[in-house]
This record gives structure tokens, sequence and C-alpha cells, in this order.
């Protein structure tokens, strides 16, 4: 249901582009996440106890992350790079080091120093450090440790997936747009 609508949506967009001339393209992918957004925010809205749809989404999620992480790690073809392998430890450790210190003094922080706020700055970093994927994955294991954070599981994701998808959609079409003009102006 959520692909479907998901496509609906891409494809309401891709006819106002064409109508109105709007040059920014949404991945599908993007509309999708939307698409899921709404369905679950009628799903909070509806009476009744939803808990076995919730439990059962979670189950989906889980298996979904996993199969992604694994996909990921197997098609890396580490060989190509290790002749940079002294280079990549080095950005590895500053980034690291620098992921981890901007979440602890800003983001935790920031967020309210709770909770709920560990569990996003380890999120954070996991974004940080990698993807999405990533933030869920390091966000799970706390949480399986601890204990679930809703508020997390929700801004993490959104903010993660969903609007930075929007952001990157918007300025790599703009500066792609400039790209060519300027490519444009220095040809002629």
């Amino acid at each position: 249901m959520q692909i479907g609508i998901g496509k609906i949506i891409e494809l309401g967009l891709k006819s106002i582009q064409e109508n109105t001339g709007w040059k920014v393209a949404l991945p599908i992918h993007v509309c999708c996440m939307f698409a899921g957004i709404v369905i679950r925010l009628i799903y909070d809205r509806k009476e009744g106890n939803h808990d076995v749809l919730y439990e059962s989404i979670d189950i989906v999620g889980e298996f979904s992350l996993a199969l992604f992480v694994s996909m990921s790690i197997i098609t890396m073809k580490l060989w190509q790079l290790s002749g940079l392998g002294l280079a990549l430890v080095v950005l590895l450790i500053a980034q690291l080091v620098l992921i981890v210190t901007f979440c602890y003094f800003l983001t935790f922080r920031l967020l309210g120093k709770n909770y709920d706020a560990a569990v996003m700055a380890v999120g954070h970093m996991g974004f940080g450090l990698g993807a999405v994927p990533v933030s869920m994955t390091t966000m799970q294991a706390v949480c399986k440790k601890y204990r679930y954070s809703k508020l997390a599981f929700f801004v993490v994701p959104v903010i993660g997936g969903f609007i930075s998808n929007l952001t990157n959609a918007v300025i790599i079409t703009k500066f792609l747009d400039l790209a060519k003009d300027l490519h444009t102006i220095w040809i002629s």
C-alpha cells in the first residue's frame, strides 16, 4: 500500500512538474517515505489497539534493515581500496572523533540531555558515520540493551531519511542547474 501511494504521489509531482516547469524531481523512495508517514499518522488517529500491526511493521523493518546491511557489506569491493588503506583509516578515525564530539556536545545537549536525547544522538552518530540504516541499527542496539525510545525512532528516520532526501533533491538539482548554466556561459 505504501509503495502504491508513493507511486501515485510521484506521478502527481511529475504532472505538476510538467505543467509548471518546476525543475526539482523527487526520487520514488522519498514519495514512498512520505506515504508511510501519512499512513502511520492515519493509523495513530484511528481508535483501537494497533499493537499487532506495529509489531509486524517492526518485524518487517528489522528484516529489511538486516537484509540491506548484509547486501551492502557483501557487495563491497574492499580489495579495490587496498592502496588507500592508511588514508581511509586516518579519515575514519577523524570522522569518528568529530561525530562523537559533535553528537555529545551539541546533539545530546540540545535535545534535552535525557534518554531520548541519548538515543537520538546515537542515531545521529550512525547517520554521520554512514546513512539512515546505520543510524537505525545503532539505535536498535542501544534500545535492545536498555529500553525502546518512541521519540528517537520517529525523529531520526524522519529527519535523516525523509527531510534530508527532500533537501538533497532540491540542493542537488539547483547545483546541477548552476553547473549547467556556468558551463553554457564558459563555452559561449
